[in-house]
């Protein structure tokens, strides 16, 4: 189902004075659907596909590396540059998805926070009428069914006050998670407390606010001793990450497909590869022979780097020196301050005018130093 919809309030299956409370449903469910899939740059769903991408890119890689020491993965360059890319940039995408803050901010703790403050709305009649299915579906599926005696096959609506088995499905998904018998069904009835508690134990026990919290201390700020020694018995670790994306994955799901009836990522959360993920890792990654080469360059390189600190003194102090001529004059100092003691704003005015005159005469007509 689209995060908009299709019908009018009043086209829905729900009483007059109850529509107010639906259009609340209405107005949040938007909302948070935007946030799950729809947002340009930071959908959740979006962000957890890269998440496991990346996640599992990493895991086929380290496989190649501990299964056969002598291969190029093994190389310390190369093992650093791939752990620490992937530990910093996951671990950062994790830190965003359990901001806990109420900015404006999309996160998987805001999006389970608003829904608990907004979980009476979660009611039956809600969650199966918002977008025009009908409440009763025996009787409008009994009715089509007299309406099309002798007509032949046909293929029956999905949506809209027609759509019976759209509603049939709703109302079973809501038994499920509210435990109500079918013969027992009220349009009042609400979804128990005790599925976000779930929500929220499966987000607080993965491990995720710990890593958000050494990303702090170590990655996005430079967290000073006190901070890191709150944490500096969290060892980081691949497997760690790994778990907190699985529990978050399944948070998103819990909340879109069963909570929002909207559909989630059931067997797709995994992006499909558009190229051969495989493809030239058979080779290696430096030609024989090359070896030298690649030493002077990584020589070259060093050099280059430790040259960004040449001349720091000469430039720094020198320059220093050079603008100290600059200054204001102390008879310039002396006179302006008299001026202002004296409440003799003509004289000051006039002051500040010679004083910018005399530097933009030393400014045409340089003269060089003794």
């Amino acid at each position: 189902m689209a995060d908009d919809y299709t019908y009018s309030i009043t086209q829905c299956d729900v009483p007059p004075e109850r529509r107010t409370a639906l259009q609340s449903y209405r107005d949040k469910r938007r909302l948070w659907l935007s946030w799950i899939d729809k947002d340009e740059h930071h959908a959740i769903w979006q962000v957890l596909s890269s998440m496991v991408w990346t996640d599992a890119s990493f895991k086929l890689l380290s496989h190649f590396a501990e299964g056969d020491e002598s291969n190029a993965l093994s190389n310390t360059l190369l093992g650093q540059a791939l752990i620490d890319g992937h530990v910093a940039t996951q671990v950062l995408a994790i830190r965003r998805l359990v901001d806990d803050r109420n900015a404006d901010v999309i996160s998987i703790r805001r999006l389970v926070k608003d829904i608990r403050r907004n979980f009476a709305l979660f009611t039956r009649e809600n969650f199966v009428c918002f977008d025009g299915l009908p409440y009763d579906y025996d009787a409008v599926q009994r009715k089509e069914m007299m309406e099309r005696i002798g007509t032949g096959p046909f293929w029956g609506q999905t949506s809209g006050p027609g759509a019976h088995g759209t509603s049939r499905m709703a109302h079973e998904q809501f038994d499920r998670l509210a435990g109500v018998r079918s013969e027992d069904r009220q349009r009042g009835d609400k979804l128990p407390v005790s599925l976000l508690t779930t929500i929220e134990r499966w987000l607080d026990e993965c491990g995720a606010d710990e890593l958000a919290k050494w990303s702090h201390a170590y990655l996005a700020h430079a967290g000073g001793p006190e901070a890191r020694k709150r944490i500096s018995d969290l060892l980081v670790t691949a497997n760690k990450i790994t778990d907190a994306i699985k529990a978050m994955a399944r948070v998103t799901e819990a909340i879109s497909a069963w909570l929002l009836f909207a559909g989630g990522r059931s067997s797709s959360l995994m992006p499909v590869a558009q190229f051969n993920p495989l493809e030239k890792l058979d080779r290696p990654i430096m030609k024989a022979g090359r070896e030298g080469a690649a030493h002077r360059l990584w020589d070259q390189l060093g050099k280059e780097r430790d040259r960004y600190l040449d001349d720091v003194e000469t430039e720094l102090i020198g320059l220093a020196q050079s603008k100290s001529s600059e200054a204001p004059s102390a008879t310039y100092v002396d006179r302006l301050m008299l001026a202002a003691a004296a409440g003799d704003e003509q004289r000051m005015e006039q002051l500040c005018d010679e004083e910018v005159a005399a530097t933009l005469r030393d400014i045409r007509n340089p003269t060089k130093a003794d």
